[in-house]
């Protein structure tokens, strides 16, 4: 569009409207011969408060202002995922921008690719939307909320991308998940983690701690380069962890990778600046946003209720407490809380529903394990030290009905699909928003057979203390901003139909 408005404009009106050009590459982008008020307002549209710079000297001492950049003055060079971003910014200040970059790869996949034997049905139709629309952008978040099948999108990317691939992720679990889902549909799946190093020409699942280990290693580093070099697709699981330093760095080093897709359902959520932006940076931004909402109304996801308790004032437990006393007398030592959680899950018994109770800390999950069983019901507690195998054990458990309840800490958080549970109960208390999505999300998986496509969920009130009343209330207003939650608040004093 730009080279046809060019060709008409005189060599006058081109210099008072300032062209500009923007040349870009899978890692780096680069603004060609920008004045210096230009680099100076990218530089700031780029920057970012650095986490814990008010402890350096340099910041004491008044040298440095705390403010960081992804722009580059010596050479006007930025990360190619704010390429458009940049290009956007610059129209607007009354510029004509040239976006300069090759040709994506063609797809070399079928344009309709198969990846199981579903029948497709249009109230999935976002999972093959996502795949053309990373056809045509080649870098994009698809945010995507739990439960809506971001396992299927990457097969159905990969099959249409067809190139060698890498699935990268920071948990085991999730990186075994993808790998035994890609064998079943036939695929040779090469595997950099957890202990094994095989690497195919198609697919391959990866872990950021696998990878960032051996670029430290000096003898293996210029063939870890390499290698990553080699990947043509990425696609990044749990994508709003790239905020660490190691995710970052391994995508620097993908530079044939023109195709990226990054999977979450809570993309730039960290508290942190620089987080958020490390994420648009590696991948560019949300090119398709599935919400709760959209997915309760197609039935893909159960409705939720929410229910908020309200429990006695324990004794000791002031409003100006210490948090971590405060968390252990209110939360995990709480007697009536904890007694009001054994209710919950032995009334759900009683109308055969599965509970999920996630707790934050090991003595509380024995404690309510220990409670439960005295009164009879059938649970278990999983923790860091269990392995995966004893999760799966427990976890098929569950679904088949040997326990009446699974007691988890936060390896339950992600990689966890038990459509057989109808409870979920936020014992842990807590006020992050990421981990909150994911621990409801354990519930809403849609339920089959008769059940009612239904999820129950408890929350507390915990009012007695000034930290945990900030959190609770952090809490409930993320649940109330959710459109597909909010409708499902329980008014106070009113309880569940099960």
């Amino acid at each position: 569009m730009y080279d046809a408005i060019i060709k008409h404009l005189s060599k006058q009106t081109l210099i008072k409207m300032a062209v500009v050009q923007i040349i870009s590459n899978a890692t780096k982008a680069k603004i060609v011969n920008p004045s210096r008020g230009m680099k100076l307002f990218v530089s700031d549209a780029l920057s970012y408060e650095v986490e814990g710079a008010e402890y350096s000297d340099k910041f004491k001492s008044g040298n440095w202002s705390g403010i960081s950049s992804f722009f580059k003055m010596t050479d006007a060079t930025f990360p190619s995922g704010f390429a458009l971003h940049i290009k956007a910014l610059l129209e607007k200040q009354g510029h004509i921008v040239q976006f300069v970059k090759k040709s994506l790869p063609e797809p070399l996949g079928d344009i309709s690719p198969k990846v199981d034997d579903f029948p497709e049905e249009k109230r999935y139709d976002y999972q093959m939307d996502t795949v053309r629309r990373l056809e045509d952008k080649g870098r994009m978040v698809a945010h995507i909320a739990t439960g809506g099948g971001k396992s299927r999108v990457s097969k159905l990317a990969y099959k249409r991308i067809n190139r060698m691939t890498l699935f990268l992720t920071t948990r085991g679990v999730l990186m075994h998940q993808m790998k035994d889902a890609f064998e079943d549909m036939g695929e040779r799946v090469g595997v950099i983690g957890d202990g094994s190093l095989s690497i195919k020409r198609g697919f391959n699942v990866g872990m950021v701690q696998t990878f960032a280990s051996m670029l430290k290693d000096p003898a293996r580093m210029e063939q870890t380069k390499r290698l990553l070099e080699k990947f043509e697709f990425v696609i990044l699981e749990e994508a709003h962890e790239i905020s660490g330093n190691s995710y970052y760095e391994i995508l620097k080093l993908c530079t044939n990778a023109n195709y990226r897709l990054a999977l979450t359902a809570t993309p730039f959520m960290k508290s942190n600046g620089e987080s958020n932006m490390r994420l648009h940076a590696a991948v560019g931004g949300v090119g398709i946003h599935v919400d709760e909402n959209t997915l309760i109304e197609r039935g893909i996801l159960a409705k939720p209720y929410f229910k908020f308790v309200s429990t006695e004032k324990p004794k000791f437990l002031s409003n100006s407490t210490s948090w971590q006393s405060a968390y252990r007398i209110g939360i995990v030592e709480n007697e009536f809380r904890n007694k009001a959680i054994v209710f919950e899950v032995e009334r759900a018994a009683k109308y055969a529903l599965k509970s999920m109770i996630l707790v934050q800390h090991k003595a509380h999950g024995e404690r309510l394990k220990e409670m439960l069983t005295n009164i009879g019901v059938k649970c278990l507690f999983m923790y860091g030290e269990h392995s995966q195998i004893e999760r799966r054990i427990a976890l098929d458990k569950l679904k088949s009905g040997a326990i009446d309840a699974l007691i988890g800490s936060t390896i339950l958080d992600v990689g966890v699909d038990v459509p057989a549970v109808g409870m979920i109960i936020l014992a842990g208390g807590g006020k992050a928003e990421v981990a909150l999505r994911q621990r409801i999300g354990r519930g809403l998986r849609a339920k089959s057979g008769n059940v009612a496509n239904v999820a129950y969920i408890v929350d507390f009130c915990d009012e007695f203390n000034k930290h945990l009343r900030l959190h609770s209330a952090t809490r409930r207003a993320i649940i109330e901003s959710t459109n597909g939650f909010s409708q499902g608040i329980l008014p106070v004093g009113a309880d569940f139909k099960l």
